[in-house]
C-alpha cells in the first residue's frame, strides 16, 4: 500500500519517530528476555528498530498526541513498552515458572549444595520446561503475535498518549495484573499433574522405608523423583508443548486487545 504527501510528512517528525523508537525498543529487550536470554543486545536493537520502521505508518495516521516536550514524550513511551513487554515476558516465562516449581518441591535442585553460587535452573528442570514451552510458542505462531502486537499497539494506545491519562494507566497496570495472573494460572495448571505424581512418589517411598525399615543410599529419593518426574513429561509432553504455546499465545493476543489497554 503506498502512502500519499500527507502520510510521509508525519513519518518525518523526529518526535514520532523517537516515541515510536523509544517503545519498540523497551518492549523488545524486555519482552524476549525469557524466550531468548542469550540474544545479544545489538541484535535485540536491531529488531526494536524493525519494529519501528513497521509501526511508523501506523502511528502516523492515528497521529501524535503529545503536547509535552520530547524528553516527556519518550520517557512516557518508555513507560508503555516497559509494560507491553512485562506483560509479554510474564507468559512467556510460565513453562520456566512451572518447571522451577517441579525442580524444587521433587528435591530436583541441589545444584546449590556443590556451588552456592549455581543457580536454580541448573537443576535441569526450569531449563528442559523452558525448552518445552518454548518450542510449542513457536509452533503455535506466538512470535507472529508479539510481532503483530507490539505493531498494532501504536493504534490502540496512540503514541504521545504515554501514561499522561490517568485512565491510561488504569488501563495499563489492569492489563498487566490481569497477565500476569493469568501467567500464574499457566504455570500451575502446567504443574500440578506433575506435582502431584512426585508427591504420591515421595509418600509411598516413605510408607515403604516406614514399613520395612529400609535405609536408602544417598540420592535413591531424588532418583525416584526424578524417574516419576521425567515420566510426567514424557507423558504429557502434548500438554507442555501445543497445550501451553495455544494457550500462551492466546493470553499474548489478550494482551494487546484494545479493550485491555484503552487509548481513552
Amino acid at each position: 500500500m503506498q502512502l500519499g504527501i500527507g502520510e510521509i510528512v508525519p513519518l518525518l517528525d523526529p518526535r514520532l519517530v523517537c516515541a515510536v523508537a523509544a517503545r519498540m525498543l523497551v518492549a523488545v529487550s524486555v519482552g524476549l528476555m525469557p524466550v531468548f536470554p542469550g540474544v545479544p543486545w545489538r541484535l535485540r536493537g536491531a529488531l526494536g528498530l524493525l519494529l519501528t520502521g513497521a509501526a511508523l505508518p501506523a502511528a502516523a495516521r492515528a497521529g501524535l498526541d503529545a503536547p509535552s516536550a520530547l524528553a516527556v514524550v519518550v520517557a512516557g513511551e518508555a513507560l508503555v513498552g516497559l509494560g507491553l513487554g512485562l506483560a509479554v515476558a510474564a507468559v512467556l516465562a510460565a513453562a520456566s515458572w512451572a518447571g522451577g516449581l517441579l525442580g524444587s518441591i521433587s528435591g530436583l535442585a541441589w545444584a546449590g549444595d556443590f556451588d552456592p553460587q549455581a543457580g536454580s535452573e541448573e537443576a535441569g528442570m526450569a531449563r528442559l520446561a523452558w525448552w518445552l514451552g518454548l518450542g510449542g510458542f513457536l509452533a503455535a505462531g506466538g512470535h507472529l503475535a508479539v510481532v503483530a502486537g507490539f505493531v498494532d499497539s501504536v493504534r490502540t494506545v496512540p503514541v504521545g498518549l504515554g501514561l499522561g491519562a490517568a485512565a491510561a494507566r488504569a488501563d495499563l497496570a489492569t492489563s498487566l495484573a490481569s497477565t500476569l495472573a493469568d501467567a500464574f494460572a499457566v504455570a500451575i495448571t502446567l504443574a500440578v499433574p506433575a506435582l502431584a505424581a512426585v508427591v504420591a512418589a515421595h509418600a509411598v517411598g516413605a510408607l515403604c522405608m516406614r514399613t520395612i525399615r529400609f535405609e536408602p543410599g544417598q540420592g535413591i529419593p531424588q532418583a525416584v523423583a526424578a524417574l516419576v518426574l521425567v515420566g510426567c513429561l514424557l507423558l504429557g509432553a502434548e500438554g507442555w508443548t501445543r497445550g501451553f504455546g495455544q494457550a500462551a499465545t492466546a493470553r499474548v493476543e489478550r494482551c494487546f486487545d484494545p479493550p485491555a489497554v484503552s487509548s481513552h
